[in-house]
């Protein structure tokens, strides 16, 4: 039996309210810029255009989620009046995500033009160490937007980013094979992908636009 308490209710609404599938592709073009970056950065252009490519293709994500939840999912949930505090802590957290981005962005370009400038990115740390450090950097501020919006879901992809770290570090696979962090990057972002676009999909057919429900009851 559900509990009827208003802030039981408001919870379960946020949670409606937030399964679109627009976080898990957003997800997915952080991941794909990882990976285009990646396979720019095999033509050895200028380092410039590696990490402008990066930044366009994530920050292009942000756009398009909120250009998408404005267009097609506002006008099938509408807009609801949450408490105050967890319409403040909306927008902490929207800051939480825009960091999320420009870190992992500073993470890739970092670790992926250290061999090529001549540096480490931690010093003497050792590969476990230095992979260590990412994750929490990646993790926690994922973990913190996964519990405040009741998305568990945005771990999972956030372990993407920390697997394929691993595989890049620890292992050293970039060592054998220049692809390496396309090919990591690239699974990731199609996971993710695959993920997101079908709860879209099926979001987009399960619950019709409202506009479309009051025109055709004006016919009647």
């Amino acid at each position: 039996m559900q509990s009827i308490r208003l802030t039981d209710i408001e919870r379960r609404s946020w949670r409606a309210m937030q399964q679109d599938g627009l976080m898990d592709i957003l997800f997915g073009f952080l991941l794909l810029g990882a990976c285009v970056s990646a396979l720019v950065g095999l033509l050895n252009p200028q380092d410039w255009i590696r990490i402008a490519t990066l930044s366009s293709i994530q920050f292009g994500g942000v756009l398009f989620m909120l250009w998408a939840r404005r267009k097609y999912v506002t006008p099938r949930t509408g807009i609801a009046k949450f408490s105050m505090q967890r319409v403040q802590r909306a927008r902490t957290l929207r800051i939480v995500l825009i960091v999320c981005v420009a870190v992992t962005i500073l993470l890739v370009a970092l670790t992926t033009l250290s061999t090529r400038l001549g540096f480490r990115l931690f010093g003497d740390a050792n590969a476990w160490s230095a992979w260590g450090v990412i994750s929490a950097v990646i993790l926690i501020p994922i973990g913190a937007l996964a519990y405040f919006r009741d998305y568990p879901r945005l771990l999972l992809h956030g372990s993407l980013f920390v697997i394929a770290e691993f595989f890049l570090i620890v292992m050293g696979l970039e060592d054998t094979t220049a692809y390496a962090p396309a090919l990591l990057f690239g699974t990731g972002s199609a996971i993710s992908f695959s993920i997101g676009i079908p709860i879209f999909a099926r979001f987009l057919k399960r619950v019709p636009p409202a506009e479309l429900e009051t025109e055709g009851a004006s016919h009647d």
